[in-house]
């Protein structure tokens, strides 16, 4: 009995400290709290309402309510509750009886806490210039977030409203809750306080706006906007839009100077562009003794570029007007065309060629190197930007030559003065930009052995480089080269058009090289390259070298080197081979691939098998498919990784008897790599 008394007494004590918790817990909830419990609150005006104790503007159709979740950013005791209406564009007013003065506080900061991900619309009503719209994007992540919207640029004018739409643009059921708190006007910093005016920048569309841009001093041809694509070489907070009319061809944007354009230090004129639209952009400078007018090209579009004009020769020539042509002579656009423009300003001109030593074996590169006279009259060839700098010519100057295509043999001389020295430099190159096919003739003259060598224009309107072999009249004392376009033809026009650049003589890429082994390193993954690397045997007779080593026959691109190996191979035996002893087994771990070098006069295609033998053999195939020519082979290994194999052997034009007796292999750069 005792113990079921005592279960008894347990019972009844924890069910009376459950009671007696359950009320505590119940008497908490029925306490009232103050939204503000203090006598002495100075409303503060830049606070809107903070649903405690400055709460200076009701906002109707907003529920003070206990703050549900205290946690993150907001510890508040009480919280806002406003509910979205149905329309996409119910809004919540907060009205300034007195206005809205930004003068010094123009942050507007607020606190939300939502499940909805939307957009919020702020309209600011009743400016002294208008109204105003601006978004952001409200996060429903449930959290409490703080956001902002900075209305400096609106300072000065004096709001009587703002109206927040919540979800702008949807229609919802009219259940959405927003916890809204802390909606109040911080200090807003002037980015441009203090920044001193520099007048070389013309208009940064940020603090330095110093030079009104547009012919008509009441209005702006440009509007200054929040940058769109903050990327790359600009990431500026705001941009110009200019609004070019693409149907007349000289549409311009026109800058007035109250006084000439001071150059004396800061000749060279620059501004960036995000354009969609490509075409020449024309820089003049007018409006005093000679007018100067330059030209550059937009070609890259969908990204910000800068442009630069050198106007040093228009220095004290007392020009006050600068206009901008964008696709200058153009009318193919639209009567919209909008280019984004930015740091329109006037920089020091430094000579990217100051310091530049001459290299004569660069006749022209229409930049730093301009070391010889183009042609008998230079009116014919000027310097000019360049019209397609992608892919292998991104040079900004190149040349431009007008030819005469009715004249078979019309031609640019250029006389060097002195007998050209081929001896290390005997490849004449030069790029070329033609509309036009035909043959291009290069010819050395003026010594004992005159040289004229052809190449043929055939593909248009991309640059392309050609190269002539003058090796074989080394040491003849030529001293002039001419070059002839369309040579022969008299199917052009009088002012045929071609674009040239860097002109030079230049070491042939493809001549023999002498190794000098002095330092180097054994590595024993190279079987032998028959000049620094020979580190196995050819063949398996003791003392008998099967692959002697030889001058290349045949140094090429595809293998300068100045000796290799000879194998000569019984053609009449269908396994001949070249045995190659490897010292013991080989690791192929990480380099399994085994690449050789050929070349051989023997009928092809032919068959060379190479088998690594010794652990568990393996064999591979590859075929020779050129004749007189090097070929690079390559083995793939992979599968006897492990085998322990001691031996390669190379069994050239593999199982047939169709050679003779003495079938020449020449051989190199053999390699597992």
């Amino acid at each position: 009995m005792k113990t079921s008394f005592l279960r008894i007494g347990t019972c009844i004590i924890i069910f009376f400290l459950l009671y007696s918790c359950e009320r505590e817990l119940e008497e908490y909830d029925l306490i009232s709290e103050q939204r503000c419990e203090r006598d002495d609150v100075v409303p503060d005006p830049f606070v809107i309402t903070d649903f405690e104790c400055q709460s200076n503007i009701e906002l109707e159709d907003v529920e003070v309510i206990r703050n549900p979740s205290k946690t993150g950013i907001n510890l508040s005791s009480f919280v806002g509750r406003y509910t979205d209406g149905q329309s996409p564009t119910d809004a919540l007013t907060i009205n300034f009886d007195n206005g809205l003065d930004l003068s010094t506080n123009a942050l507007f900061k607020f606190k939300v806490k939502t499940a909805v991900t939307g957009t919020l619309r702020l309209d600011l009503l009743g400016g002294n210039a208008g109204d105003v719209t601006l978004e952001t994007t409200i996060d429903g992540d449930q959290r409490w977030n703080e956001y902002e919207f900075d209305l400096i640029d609106y300072r000065n004018e004096n709001f009587s409203s703002f109206q927040l739409i919540f979800n702008e643009g949807v229609s919802t059921s009219g259940s959405d809750e927003y916890l809204l708190d802390d909606l109040k006007f911080d200090p807003t910093i002037d980015p441009c306080e203090g920044v001193a005016t520099d007048p070389s920048i013309l208009n940064d569309f940020d603090c330095q706006q110093n030079q009104f841009l547009g012919a008509d001093p009441t209005m702006s041809s440009v509007e200054l906007v929040d940058n769109p694509f903050p990327q790359g070489i600009n990431t500026s907070a705001h941009v110009g839009v200019y609004t070019d009319d693409g149907t007349q061809p000289f549409d311009n944007l026109q800058i007035v100077f109250d006084n000439p354009v001071d150059l004396s230090q800061n000749a060279v004129f620059s501004l960036k562009v995000y354009s969609t639209t490509a075409g020449p952009l024309i820089a003049k400078l007018e409006g005093g003794n000679t007018p100067l007018e330059l030209t550059t090209n937009i070609t890259a579009l969908n990204q910000w570029v800068e442009y630069s004009f050198n106007f040093t020769p228009a220095l004290n020539e007392g020009n006050n007007v600068l206009t901008l042509f964008f696709n200058a002579g153009g009318t193919m656009g639209a009567a919209t065309d909008v280019y984004l423009i930015d740091d329109l300003r006037l920089e020091e001109f430094v000579d990217p060629c100051q310091g530049v030593t001459a290299d004569l074996s660069i006749i022209s590169d229409f930049e730093c190197q301009q070391n010889y006279t183009l042609g008998l009259n230079p009116a014919l060839i000027s310097t000019v930007p360049n019209p397609d700098d992608t892919g292998i010519n991104p040079s900004p100057q190149v040349g431009r030559y007008l030819e005469d295509g009715t004249q078979p043999f019309d031609n640019l001389l250029i006389d060097l003065g002195t007998p050209v020295d081929l001896s290390a430099t005997p490849i004449f190159s030069i790029k070329i930009l033609s509309s036009m096919a035909g043959p291009v003739i290069a010819k050395l003259e003026g010594g004992t052995t005159p040289l004229e060598l052809t190449q043929d224009i055939t593909v248009l309107n991309d640059w392309v480089e050609y190269s002539f072999d003058f090796s074989s009249v080394t040491g003849a004392g030529n001293d002039q080269l001419v070059i002839f376009f369309n040579a022969g033809q008299m199917n052009g026009t009088t002012q045929d058009i071609y674009f040239l650049d860097d002109l030079r003589f230049e070491a042939d890429p493809c001549s023999e090289v002498v190794a000098d082994c002095t330092g180097v390193a054994q590595d024993l993954k190279v079987i032998n390259d028959f000049d620094c690397q020979q580190n196995y045997n050819m063949g398996n007779g003791a003392g008998i070298n099967d692959a002697p080593t030889v001058q290349n026959p045949m140094v090429s691109c595809n293998n300068r080197s100045s000796n290799v190996g000879e194998y000569t191979d019984d053609g009449t035996m269908p396994f001949d081979n070249l045995f190659i002893p490897l010292n013991g087994p080989f690791d192929l771990t990480n380099n399994s691939t085994f690449s050789m070098d050929i070349l051989t006069s023997n009928p092809t295609p032919l068959t060379v098998l190479a088998k690594l033998e010794g652990g568990t053999p393996v064999e591979v195939m590859a075929d020779v498919t050129v004749t007189d020519e090097w070929q690079e082979l390559t083995f793939d290994f992979s599968g006897a990784i492990g085998n322990r194999n001691t031996a390669l052997v190379l069994f050239f034009n593999a199982g047939q008897a169709n050679g003779s007796p003495a079938d020449l292999y020449y051989i190199d750069n053999m390699r597992f790599e």
